[in-house]
């Protein structure tokens, strides 16, 4: 088993009843259960009924199954992936604003396949109104994720057509610079309105909303952009794994990968671990961890 079999009745009878009755002479499981009706319960029902628990085996192919819950269960906050394609110079798209397609068809495979991993994905409202996405899942089987619109005075609703993402489903995070007027154009869409503290900018503070989203619970989240919503993530150093594809093109003085963020050296700029450096068709792929996850996960596994 990856994670330590449950004691308590869920959707589901107990996993360690189930065990116990059938004989089962010893379990042997990657990581312990995080969750508060856990936290090695799991382990003393069965060693009471005579059964030999073995904990943490293969731990760390076990974690990596489960990080998204296990970071949640740790934290209270979803665990975030960010996802993001640039040149080689280090843009996003041109100063036009068009970055269709920086990437080729393999890579954007791999995107979707990204999406169906997690439970939600999120975006700014400015590519809200640029591209008017689906954030569906496609070129691959699975689920669509919950789409979260990141979009502080509800600009969304402002315009003459409704972007189609905004419908029932689909959580939008404001702050309380959203007039009363676009809250009630929003609610008209069926879309979710979230109110979230806003920052130093005005825009909605990433770690409340994080809190917010976590209480729903929304397990992982997958951010797509655009920059300034990256930007504040890695800004705010909230964030856990970051798929960076890079494409084998020069887009020169075109859109910033992180704009607005500034450090005055390079000592006093954050640094990242490469934990795979793969060939996507013509693109490379770099995931990228922020220092400190595999700590995390292991910490709380092991109490």
């Amino acid at each position: 088993m990856t994670l330590e079999p449950c004691s308590h009745f869920g959707r589901t009878p107990p996993c360690t009843d189930a065990l116990i009755a059938a004989g089962v002479a010893e379990v042997a499981y990657g990581v312990r259960d995080p969750a508060p009706h856990a936290r090695g319960r799991g382990r003393e029902v069965l060693e009471r009924a005579g059964v030999r628990v073995r904990e943490r085996v293969l731990y760390e192919h076990c974690a990596r199954v489960h990080e998204h819950y296990l970071v949640h269960e740790r934290t209270g906050r979803p665990y975030i992936t960010l996802k993001a394609a640039c040149s080689l110079d280090g843009r996003m798209g041109c100063p036009t604003g068009d970055s269709r397609w920086i990437t080729g068809k393999p890579a954007r495979a791999h995107v979707h396949a990204l999406r169906a991993e997690h439970h939600a994905i999120a975006i700014g409202v400015s590519t809200l109104l640029r591209d008017d996405p689906k954030l569906t899942v496609r070129m691959v089987e699975g689920t669509d994720p919950i789409p979260i619109v990141f979009d502080s005075t509800l600009r969304g609703v402002a315009g003459e057509t409704r972007p189609r993402l905004l419908r029932a489903g689909t959580l939008v995070l404001h702050t309380e610079r959203a007039s009363q007027e676009r809250r009630r154009a929003l609610s008209a869409t069926g879309a979710s309105g979230l109110e979230v503290r806003s920052d130093e900018r005005g825009r909605v503070d990433v770690a409340a909303a994080l809190e917010v989203l976590g209480c729903r619970p929304i397990r992982s989240v997958l951010v797509e952009g655009g920059g300034h919503l990256l930007a504040s993530f890695v800004g705010a150093q909230l964030w856990n794994r970051w798929y960076l594809f890079h494409a084998p093109v020069l887009l020169g003085d075109g859109v910033p990968l992180l704009p607005g963020l500034h450090w005055s050296t390079v000592a006093l700029a954050p640094r990242v671990n490469i934990r795979e450096r793969e060939t996507v068709g013509q693109d490379t792929l770099y995931v990228l961890e922020r220092p400190g996850q595999a700590a995390l996960t292991d910490r709380h596994a092991a109490e």
